[in-house]
């Protein structure tokens, strides 16, 4: 049996251990994405040819393990987006004129990542449609049945919360697998980086081509929050906060280019993400400079070209 063939079978059955475990101990969403380590390895290798292998295999030792649902669920969520990851990520394209090497835009990965969740979430809100309050509500009731055994002020307000705020589990669980998915790709790509088996370079996102296309879709999800039914205006709600992640990682980018000089930028950097993993708001502010920078160059303020 070939060498690569038994890399892509034993990083598909470690994976799938991790994904028994974290899900077998309730680890929690955080530790959720630890089955993508071991895959993002192969698929940043010099061996990516063999990563639709391992994720297959690991589909079915998850089914034969935990049932077949349990594997889907890993293709659709884990599997497909770390595949489509890596597999992009190791593009590229010779500039002779510039003696240089173009890799594929790790914004643009992620953008087309967001795309695709959305478009869960379409069938999700389409899946639901005929139950009673469709699926604000069953999440509502996921929220209350979870929260059941908090006593105390929390739950009551948590309680009172769960009907109105539904819409925002979709978007926070998005930004989370975003920002989890690239961050598990950059610490395969650093670990391969070691022993010179990485593929690309660094996994450092330089500013990317955002479509105008976007900002029409977003105008069709505020759109939908105001004039929309229950299920139309939930998808709406969390469609427009999901599709500003990619602006978020633009956002992020113009910062980093914007303070490169200043004599104590590591710091600042530091302060802001710290402030982004405990607290909310600065990552509505790098989403809202990523969207103004894409506006500004769409209104002839600025081109991608200087980017």
């Amino acid at each position: 049996m070939p060498k690569a063939l038994i890399s892509a079978l034993l990083t598909g059955l470690l994976s799938s251990a991790l994904f028994l475990i974290v899900f077998g101990t309730g680890l929690g969403f955080v530790f959720m994405f630890l089955p993508t380590l071991p895959l993002f390895f192969l698929g940043l290798s010099r061996k990516s040819q063999m990563n639709h292998l391992a994720i297959i295999s690991a589909a079915i030792f998850i089914s034969i393990a935990a049932g077949e649902a349990s594997g889907i669920l890993f293709l659709i969520f884990l599997g497909f987006p770390t595949w489509y990851f890596a597999k992009k990520t190791t593009l590229c394209a010779k500039r002779p004129e510039l003696s240089d090497t173009v890799w594929f835009p790790l914004g643009t990965i992620l953008l087309n990542l967001t795309l695709y969740a959305c478009s869960l979430i379409a069938l999700m809100t389409w899946y639901y449609h005929d139950e009673t309050g469709g699926l604000p509500q069953l999440l509502a009731e996921n929220i209350h049945e979870a929260f059941a055994d908090l006593e105390g002020d929390y739950g009551d307000i948590i309680s009172r919360m769960a009907n109105g705020w539904s819409f925002l589990m979709f978007p926070i669980t998005i930004w989370l697998w975003g920002m989890l998915l690239y961050a598990h790709a950059w610490l395969a790509n650093r670990g391969l980086n070691k022993y010179h088996g990485n593929t690309r370079p660094d996994m450092t996102i330089q500013p990317f081509p955002i479509p105008s296309w976007m900002l029409t879709l977003l105008a069709i999800c505020a759109l939908a929050t105001l004039i929309g039914g229950t299920s139309m205006s939930f998808l709406g709600k969390s469609s427009l906060l999901s599709l500003m992640l990619p602006y978020f990682f633009l956002g992020c980018t113009l910062m980093h280019r914007a303070c490169k000089s200043w004599p104590s930028s590591r710091f600042f950097i530091f302060f802001i993400y710290f402030l982004i993993f405990t607290q909310f708001w600065p990552v509505l502010i790098l989403a809202f400079l990523g969207l103004w920078h894409q506006i500004k160059s769409l209104s002839g303020s600025g081109t991608w070209s200087k980017s």
